[in-house]
């Protein structure tokens, strides 16, 4: 397979490649009383009052246990129903964005309805920080003067995009065929494809998205994505290269930059990747771990692959008892060579 040269400058913030429904089913907590229409509604937006689409929007509990997640919409907007009356936060998580988390304290009482709605909106502020442990699911912020028909295909395709996918895939490819260049629909189609496991499919929009926008760095991270999972390891490796100039201290970022430098036989430049990796994630990542054994089996450290065997059972306290067992005695071995 042949690919063509996609490597360009930049430095915008990295996001996550994952992409789903602006709106996800509010799960509600067993436990908690359902009154009437209880409804809390909201809109999360930019300093300037645009929507901020597609960005966690998080219900807690007065025991902080999330009790509901979805997405905002197109428009910014969000709701969560059915709760019962008591205290709750609400959470804005702009993973991947260069916007900071905000959270509001809301209250249900129902001392004279037993519908009440609470509306509560969100003006997100820039965040300064210059790290985040896990990307983002919000695409890189780019303005272009869209035909309305394209633009409606595109926000009815994100809004279907989990409960109907094959029906949000025609919408985003009929927008883009009305907008060839609709930066927005190729991004989402080259995600999305790559979330359904397509990744021949999806790399080519990922490419065309980098040709409108040349900053797009969840682009290139989803393509070194796709081109692992492709074999193209050569692809892979300036894909993921290009992520790590626009962002080098991203988490997942340098976790994927160490498995394809281990796969292409970089054992150095994958210990280092990894090792940086596992400095950024805010808790133990099991995955990391199971890396790094992978490199220090290699190196012929395998003490060091055994540490980091063990390290990756403790950060994964879930664990079936059949895998437990498994990795347990590939430590035994690895301690007795």
């Amino acid at each position: 397979m042949k690919f063509r040269n996609y490597l360009v400058g930049g430095f915008v913030t990295l996001l996550l490649i994952s992409f789903a429904s602006s709106m996800e089913i509010f799960a509600q907590r067993t436990g908690i009383l359902q009154v009437g229409l209880n409804r809390i509604e909201g809109r999360v937006t930019d300093e300037v009052n645009n929507g901020v689409n597609n960005v966690y929007v998080e219900l807690y509990d007065n025991y902080n246990s999330v009790i509901g997640r979805e997405r905002s919409s197109g428009q910014g907007r969000f709701t969560f129903r059915g709760m019962g009356p008591g205290r709750y936060t609400i959470r804005v998580k702009p993973y991947g964005t260069n916007f900071a988390e905000d959270e509001r304290e809301i209250e249900i009482n129902n001392q004279s309805s037993r519908s009440d709605i609470v509306m509560v909106d969100f003006r997100l502020r820039p965040d300064k920080r210059a790290s985040q442990d896990e990307l983002g699911v919000v695409g890189t912020v780019f303005a272009q003067d869209v035909p309305p028909a394209a633009k409606r295909l595109y926000t009815s395709g994100i809004d279907r995009i989990q409960s109907r996918p094959d029906d949000a895939l025609a919408a985003l490819k009929e927008a883009v065929k009305l907008f060839p260049n609709y930066f927005d629909a190729l991004a989402a189609l080259g995600k999305a494809y790559i979330m359904k496991g397509k990744y021949a499919d999806g790399y080519p929009f990922l490419l065309r998205a980098i040709d409108v926008n040349k900053r797009c760095s969840d682009c290139y991270y989803s393509l070194s994505l796709a081109f692992y999972k492709l074999d193209e390891l050569a692809a892979a490796t300036k894909a993921i290269d290009a992520t790590v100039i626009l962002q080098a201290n991203s988490a997942a970022v340098r976790l994927l930059q160490g498995i394809i430098y281990r796969l292409n036989n970089d054992l150095a430049g994958a210990e280092k990747a990894l090792l940086l990796s596992k400095s950024l994630f805010s808790s133990p990542n099991p995955e990391v771990h199971w890396q790094l054994s992978l490199v220090y089996n290699k190196l012929k450290r395998n003490p060091e692959a055994a540490n980091q065997l063990e390290q990756y059972l403790k950060a994964k306290p879930d664990i079936k008892s059949a895998e437990k067992e498994s990795v347990t005695n590939l430590i035994g071995k690895l301690r007795k060579k």
